[in-house]
């Protein structure tokens, strides 16, 4: 009640006309108003109603033909303002318990046997509960400390001054207003549909770009309908009688002088509209009793139905149309009204269907029908009962208070349920209409007999089946597979649609019960011998090769063909067939309205009153509470106190989805009825209905006879399973329009009675494998092995083709698919099937190829993405498992091109044959990928032929996609031969996997420089190479290569720390895989085959120049780091690592690193961390020693006669080393990366985690806080690091080279950062000299000391000091980026701040321009990295000092010399200040603003700018207090340091003395003017969104700074420009804020801000 009005009030102005720079807020205002309205009404509906006629006047512009979207998004206000407030009052609705024989208690609302009416609300007065909380004495006390501006405050005065008497007044008022707001928004819409007609009109003959519409637009445009549509049924819903018959009377104006053909679906939704939402009762109660109510008598449908019926003979035909769709719309919900105006519907139907010549005037009269028909034998809420005030007729009701939640208890919805007299006429028009049509079919004109025996009038066909399916969308409700009685009888089977359906009919005359007694059953089985006959003709008939049939094509009258081949009888036998087998109702589709609602419901969701109640809810259940225990899952939660904020339509919506959800429940329930009454899945399936056996004369036959011609033991449900056949045969159709068509359907069938594929498993898999002899139409499906000898006239087997892809298409259904992953025998029928397709490819046509393979590919992905384990528990399950494979290890032994089955007598193109038999063979290999598992491994006969079969592939498939997947197999057998296999076998000796075979392979020279190659091959390929491109696989080969490389080796963690991989290309599983397989063969066999693979290694390291030269050189790596972990892992002391150190792995690395290119170098880098991850230090020790004297020896050093040297060339000697000691350099900081233990501070010396003592007892945990020998070898690695290293790196910052910069700064930080967690984990331990001797220096200080000195050290060339400088810059970046947050900060990047800040300035002395270029790229540098150092928000993890250090340095550096320092001072002020503002203490709150403030005087005009955004930064969070007493202060200063005016005197002489005094004091007035004014231009640039009473003192200071007597240029610009930015930012609420100055301070503010007139 409080915080609605003002938001309501800003809506309004931003629709206000007169607000030229607010209307682009006019969208927003709309939403705003949407959301507000409801709380608004709920709280205090007078905040509303006194704006309600402003609302609607403003509101009804935003209805505009030439702007969608504002229109759509006034149309959702509208809709949402007429769901909660009435149009002209409340109406009366009939009360249930006036009527003589109805029971009140039972009428009232629907109850089960326990008398709930399923209904529950969770808690009692919840949203009083919550406004209660305003009349507490702490909220009034706290609303009357507001400030007199605050919006809150002006609204509890307003309040106060409320009149509650004026409640009824208001009411009045806005019922008046909307009322005649009713009648200007229909004008409205009226002059949409107009525009709307006059636009297509306009584009319709012009053709091009303006009639391609985007499925977009087709979009927006069904949106738009939809919207409208609501929103006028809501409307005339919520119209009183008087308003009502008013809005009527204009729609029927305007139905009788209008027509729009282009308009004809909106204008139809506005007849809808008005005829669905009033209704005169008559009768009695509604829904029990003896007397029934009737709504007999709809004032719309009366109005509109002799306006759109009359005349229609001769009206055009467009007029006729356009009438008869508007009658469509009025006909829809219009109930029992219908049976009125039953002959002028009947004669409009017949008028239509009569104008067989007119396609669009035919399909209009289908529409007409079907609308009438769902009219009368469907039930559907009547939307009259949504008006938001109600009266009950007897008055004992009071009206519903407006913005109240809409409540199911007590408050029945109002249901239009069909009568007797109405199923009646559903059924004269069924019969009329379509079975008369439907049984003309059956005999054959003379046209049709003289055109022959096969030839049917196909306009008569066409236009027959559409008025079946149309008929069938509006009444196949009614259509039962049983008779009632019998279907009533089954009481605990049936669903509670068929059985309200079945209680309908009874209620029908004797004749109407005759004609749908066995309808549905006679119309599956009519359906059924078309698919047949259909199938017959086009089984094997030439294919269809030039397009086919055109869709748009208009037969003539007479014009005679086959039904076969006509596209669109096909596809109109297709739906009907879906709609006989699935549709139990008109309406059924509730998917996409249950979305629109939710999005509805949520937008009107109160989620404070929700999650109040899903509290209370919460605590009744775990109180056990009885009332709680009473409820289920099914109970509607009703009204506010369980949480709802819903307006009446949403509620009946709701409900109204939930019967349509019924409706498509049974279409699956009832199927499943039928079948549990045949005997369930236990029963045999009886042979499929459906056959070729059919000619058109039987079907004629059976068309025209008025007697049953099927037999009576042939059930409906058979009748299903057969259309399931036919649409399986209609899959196969030769045009492709069919097929696609057929291919749905068969999926939606297939979703009802899914247990049929279980029998036509087999029949599908044998037409993709030609092994279908005889089988020809069994379950649909043409025999492919037949169609083998069928060519067409161009000598190619297309229909083959087609069939095969048909059939694929339904093998790739998920419903079909869930069928071959149930079993191991049907996994294997599938597996058969995918992998022999190459005797079908080498028979279709070439073009046709790369077709079947990718619809024989979808089989696979569907497959492949439902794949799951599946157990084998029986020993045939297990045989069949182990003829899987062989079968498929059959095919992998097959060479390439190579086939079991040929056929010498087929003269085929061989060709293409050999290029795709690859596939199969790629196929099988994935397959036993997936089904190979360790209890496989123990059957050595399965096992040694898949180790020969991977090995063989590995050798001979060299590069190709089956080697990779062979790889994967290898990888995954090598996996489960290093499983534990005692919880798998089921002896009593425990056996393990034989690798005899991987043994002997890997003892092999040969094999392991193929297996070295192949690896090489496993990586994606180059793309730097060769024009950038991936690669481009066959359809279905991606997929099986990223499965193969998943079953490389298995998930790793590595390298589980914050520095990560350098190489994108090294794959950790490579070395994972050759890590396994020399574990897996042995200690004395892994040196063997290790000695083989590093050869290899070398080989490949030192590849020429190619396209896989990348992946050759990054193979050679990822060997050096499995066979260097495998073999660490194999030796058992310190003296047999460091042989295998010293003799195999430090051999290759020293030749291989020389020959690695730099690039590349990073998979070293990788390998060898990989090779020595989580290995204590001893294990490693030999490779730290061998990285650190290569650095040794190489790095460049600085030396003082460097010049000398150069001239002498040894330097250009050294600088050709340059990149090579780069690689030396990233090789140690492998090593150094793995000495540090990230994962745990305590794991480098073995201490246990602290959560050890939760799960272990306090006698089972041992005292870790001792010396441990891998702590001791951790400290002697360190100290011989730091002993030889330190020095030679810190020696080498100024390296020429800049990549080696890089690498020195990196190196320099690991030892630092390392040795100070080493350090800080031996004092956690207690150990202060465990292992560091005291005498022994901290490497970190060294380094600190040495990087900070750079600067001032002159023993550095003007060169080589910036580079050192840079090497400086890149540490800083590395402790950023790098560092734990921890300590880095404290210990490194504040003593280095300093360097950072002096490094901005140039170095003095002479310098070329070379060298000076270097030096600025140096300072730009250092500003990125202050840059990152203020932003990091690390220093609130350190030391409670370093904010403190900080501002010190900053304090510092604000009186420095260089401006360019002073400057970044500021911004790095800015920065820091905000990142760590709620950790600043007093004393360095008034710190940082003390150094803010002394840059504001600076005279450089950049540090003073940067100086005065730091303090609106600082400023803006400061207190209000003391900012008002610094505000004051400054403006008494300000007001001082004011030029003044100078006095005309005569000129004297003035001494040198008094001269110098008075330049003096100018320079210091000069200081404080700019001081002061910058401060006070900081306090208002502060503040953007409001202007508390400081601010207006504030800008009439400054505006008396504005005038070129009285201050500088620089002083002058910043005052003009805060003053206008703060007159932009106030704009929007300039009326409320401006009430906050003065008129002396808005006088002030204008003349700084107002352009000069030309007259001033």
């Amino acid at each position: 009640a409080r915080v609605s009005p003002p938001l309501i009030d800003f809506s309004l102005r931003a629709l206000d006309i007169s607000s030229v720079n607010l209307s682009h807020q006019a969208p927003a205002a709309l939403c705003a108003l949407s959301v507000l309205l409801q709380p608004a009404l709920r709280a205090k509906s007078s905040v509303v109603l006194s704006r309600l006629p402003v609302m609607l006047r403003l509101t009804l512009a935003g209805i505009d033909s030439n702007d969608q979207q504002k229109s759509l998004r006034t149309l959702v206000f509208y809709r949402n303002l007429v769901m909660w407030i009435p149009v002209g009052g409340s109406i009366t609705l009939p009360n249930d318990d006036d009527h003589d024989g109805a029971s009140s208690s039972c009428d009232s609302s629907v109850v089960d046997c326990s008398g709930r009416d399923g209904t529950v609300q969770i808690g009692k007065n919840l949203t009083e509960t919550r406004y209660g909380l305003v009349e507490s004495s702490d909220y009034k006390a706290a609303m009357a400390a507001l400030p007199e501006n605050s919006i809150l405050f002006v609204q509890q005065t307003m309040e106060e001054e409320d009149d509650d008497d004026a409640e009824g007044v208001l009411m009045e008022e806005a019922m008046l207003a909307m009322a005649d707001w009713s009648l200007a928004f229909l004008d409205r819409i009226y002059e949409l549909l107009r525009a709307a007609g006059e636009q297509e009109k306009l584009g319709k003959g012009h053709g091009g770009v303006g009639m391609r519409h985007t499925s977009a637009d087709v979009a927006m445009t069904k949106n738009f309908s939809r919207i409208m549509k609501e929103t006028l049924t809501y409307l005339f819903a919520a119209m009183d009688d008087a308003t009502f018959k008013a809005a009527l009377r204009s729609v029927a104006q305007f139905v009788r002088e209008e027509t729009l053909p282009f308009a004809v679906k909106d204008a139809s939704l506005l007849c809808q509209a008005v005829c669905s939402t009033r209704f005169v009762v008559s009768g009695g109660g509604n829904g029990g009793g003896d007397n029934p109510p009737t709504k007999d008598r709809s004032p719309g449908l009366d109005a509109l139905v002799p306006i759109l019926t009359e005349d229609l003979e001769h009206m055009s035909n467009k007029s006729a149309i356009y009438r008869l769709r508007c009658l469509s719309g009025a006909v829809r919900y219009a109930g029992s009204t219908v049976l009125k105006h039953r002959e002028a519907i009947t004669s409009a139907i017949s008028f239509a269907l009569s104008k067989s010549d007119d396609r669009a005037l035919f399909k209009t009269g289908c529409k007409l029908l079907r609308h009438t028909l769902s009219s009368q034998c469907e039930e559907y809420p009547i939307a009259q009962g949504v008006h938001p005030k109600r009266v009950a007729n007897n008055g004992s009701s009071p009206p519903p208070v407006l913005g109240t939640s809409a409540l199911l208890h007590g408050d029945r919805i109002w249901w239009h349920v069909p009568s007797g007299e109405q199923i009646d006429f559903t059924v004269s028009l069924l019969s009329q209409f379509a079975m008369t049509r439907w049984m003309d079919l059956g005999s054959p004109s003379d046209g049709e007999a003289a055109a022959g025996a096969a030839n049917v009038s196909l306009q008569q066909w066409r236009q027959t089946l559409r008025v079946l399916r149309y008929t069938l969308r509006g009444c196949s409700g009614i259509l039962l597979d049983e008779d009632p009685e019998i279907i009533l009888t089954q009481d605990k089977e049936i669903c509670p649609k068929e059985m309200a359906a079945a209680r309908l009919i009874l209620t029908s005359s004797i004749q109407t019960r005759k004609v749908l007694q066995g309808l549905r059953r006679r119309l599956c089985f009519n359906l059924l011998d078309i698919i047949s006959l259909i199938a017959k003709d086009t089984v094997d008939c030439e294919s269809i090769t030039n397009g086919e049939e055109s869709e748009i094509r208009q037969y003539k009258k007479n014009e005679t063909g086959s039904i076969s081949t006509d596209s669109k009888i096909c596809k109109e036998v297709i739906a009907i067939s879906t709609l006989l087998s699935t549709r139990r109702g008109a309406q059924y589709r509730s998917g996409s309205a249950k979305s629109i609602l939710q999005g509805q419901q949520e937008i009107l969701t109160d989620w404070c009153l929700s999650a109040q109640t899903d509290f209370v809810s919460m605590m009744l259940s775990r109180s056990n509470d009885e009332f709680y225990r009473r409820i289920n899952d099914s109970y509607y939660e009703d009204g506010e106190n369980s949480g709802k904020t819903l307006p009446r339509a949403l509620l009946v919506n709701t409900i109204h989805l939930t019967n349509q959800a019924l409706t498509g429940y049974a279409s699956s329930q009832v199927p499943r009825r039928l079948r549990k009454l045949r005997g369930g899945p236990s029963v045999e399936t009886h042979e499929s209905l459906f056959s070729l056996d059919m000619a058109l004369e039987t079907l004629q036959e059976h068309l025209r006879s008025k007697s049953e011609p099927y037999a009576a033991k042939h059930t409906s449900l058979e009748a299903y399973e057969a259309l399931v056949d036919g649409l399986s045969a209609m899959s196969c159709h030769p045009n492709i329009n069919v097929r696609g068509k057929a291919l749905s359907n068969t999926e939606f069938a297939l979703a009802r009675v899914g247990w049929v594929v279980k029998h036509r498993r087999s029949r599908l898999l044998a037409a993709i494998s030609l092994n279908d002899e005889g089988q020809k139409g069994v379950h649909g499906i043409p025999s492919c092995s037949e169609l083998v000898n069928q060519i067409n006239s161009q000598g190619k087997r297309s229909r083959l083709a087609e069939v095969v892809k048909g059939v694929a298409k339904i093998v790739a259904l998920p419903k079909v698919m869930n069928q071959f992953l149930w079993g191991a025998s049907n996994r294997y029928e599938l597996v058969e099937a995918l992998c022999g397709t190459q005797k079908l490819l080498k028979l279709i046509p070439p073009e046709e190829v790369p077709k079947v393979i990718h619809y024989v590919n979808s089989i696979f992905l569907s497959y492949r993405s439902k794949l799951y384990s599946l157990p084998r528990n029986t020993k045939t399950e297990q045989e069949t498992h182990e003829s899987c494979l062989t079968f498929l290890l059959d095919i992998l032994q097959l060479q390439e091109g190579n086939t079991a089955t040929t056929d010498p007598d087929k003269n085929v193109d061989d060709n293409d044959a050999g290029a795709m038999h690859w596939r199969d063979r790629l196929v099988a290999a994935w397959f036993v990928l997936q089904f190979i598992d360790e209890r496989d491994m123990l059957e050595n006969r399965i096992v040694s032929q898949v180790w020969s079969t991977c090995f063989k592939l590995i050798e001979e498939e060299q590069g190709q996609p089956l080697q990779r997947v062979s790889l994967g197999l290898l990888g995954r057998l090598v996996s489960l031969a290093l499983v534990d296999m005692s919880q798998i076998s089921h002896h009593n000796e425990l056996k393990c996997p034989d690798v005899s075979a991987l043994r002997a392979m890997f003892l092999q020279e040969t094999f392991c420089r193929d297996f070295g190659n192949a690896l090489v091959f496993d990586h994606r390929e180059d793309s730097s190479v060769g024009g950038g491109h991936g690669a481009q696989w066959s359809s279905g080969v991606e997929e099986i290569i990223r499965d193969a490389t998943s079953n490389l080796s298995r998930r790793t963690l590595f390298p589980f720390n914050r520095t990560s991989q350098k190489s994108r290309t090294f794959k950790v599983q490579h070395s994972q895989l050759i890590e396994s397989i020399l574990l897996a063969i042995g200690h004395d066999n892994a040196k063997t085959a290790s000695c083989f693979l590093l050869k290899q290694a070398k080989e490949l390291v030192a590849s020429p120049p190619s396209e896989d030269q990348r992946n050759q050189q990054v193979t050679s790596a990822e060997i050096f780091g499995g066979c260097a972990r495998a073999l660490i892992q194999y030796s058992n002391t310190d003296d047999e690592r460091n042989v295998i150190w010293e003799t195999m792995l430090l051999p290759f690395l020293d030749e291989a690193v020389v020959k690695m290119p730099t690039d590349f170098l990073a998979a070293f880098y990788d390998a060898c961390r990989y090779g020595i991850h989580h290995f204590p230090p001893s294990y490693f020790f030999p490779l730290l020693k061998w990285s650190v004297t290569k650095v040794q020896n190489t790095l460049w050093q600085h030396e003082v006669n460097e010049d000398v040297e150069e001239s002498n060339g040894a330097a250009s000697a050294m600088s050709d080393r340059f990149a090579l000691q780069g690689k030396w350099l990233l090789i140690f900081q492998a090593v150094l990366v793995e000495l540090d233990s990230e994962d745990d501070p305590g794991a480098a010396v073995c201490k246990l985690p602290w959560y050890s003592s939760i799960f272990m007892g306090n006698e089972d945990i041992k005292d870790t806080s001792t010396v441990t020998p891998t702590e001791i070898e951790l400290g002697q690695s360190w100290k011989y690091v730091n002993d030889h290293l330190t020095p030679c790196l810190t020696n080498a910052l100024g390296h020429p080279y800049d990549k080696c910069r890089d690498h020195i700064a990196s190196c320099l930080f690991r030892m630092c950062y390392v040795q100070r967690k080493f350090i800080n984990t031996y004092k956690a331990l207690g150990n202060e000299n465990g292992s560091q001797s005291s005498d022994d220096p901290d490497p970190g200080i060294e380094i600190m000391n040495k990087l900070g000195s750079i600067r001032d050290s002159d023993k550095y060339s003007f060169k080589e000091k910036n580079r050192a400088l840079g090497t400086a810059r890149k540490f800083v970046s590395c402790c950023i980026h790098w560092g734990d947050a921890k300590h880095e900060y404290s210990e490194f990047i504040i003593p280095l701040l300093p360097l950072a800040f002096k490094s901005l300035q140039t170095i003095e002395g002479e310098a070329s321009p070379e060298d000076r270029g270097i030096e600025a790229d140096l300072v730009k540098g250092y500003r990125y990295a202050i840059s990152d150092i203020s932003s990091s928000c690390v220093a609130c993890y350190g030391v409670s000092n370093d904010l403190t250090l900080v501002l010190d340095v900053l304090k510092e550096m604000s009186s420095h010399d260089y401006w360019q320092i002073r400057q970044a001072t500021a911004h790095f002020l800015r920065c820091f200040q905000g990142a760590h503002k709620f950790l600043f203490t007093e004393k360095q709150d008034e710190m940082s603003l003390s150094i803010a403030i002394s840059l504001l005087a600076d005279e450089r005009r950049e540090v003073s700018t940067a100086a005065t955004s730091t303090l609106t930064g600082i400023l803006a969070v400061f207190p209000q207090a003391a900012l008002e007493e610094l505000v004051s202060k400054y403006i008494k200063i300000a007001n001082k340091s004011l030029k003044k005016k100078k006095r005309k005197k005569p000129p004297t002489e003035v001494s040198t003395e008094e001269s110098e005094i008075a330049v003096t004091k100018e320079k210091a007035r000069s200081v404080r003017q700019q001081k002061s004014v910058f401060l006070l231009c900081a306090v208002v640039m502060g503040r953007p969104y409001d202007t508390p009473v400081f601010v207006p003192e504030a800008l009439a200071a400054l505006s008396k700074h504005s005038f070129e007597q009285r201050a500088s240029l620089s002083v002058r610009e910043i005052v003009k420009m805060v003053c206008s930015e703060f007159k932009r930012t106030h704009t929007d609420n300039w009326e409320a804020h401006r009430k906050q100055f003065t008129q002396e301070q808005l006088e002030a503010l204008e003349d700084v801000v107002s352009t000069p007139h030309y007259y001033a």
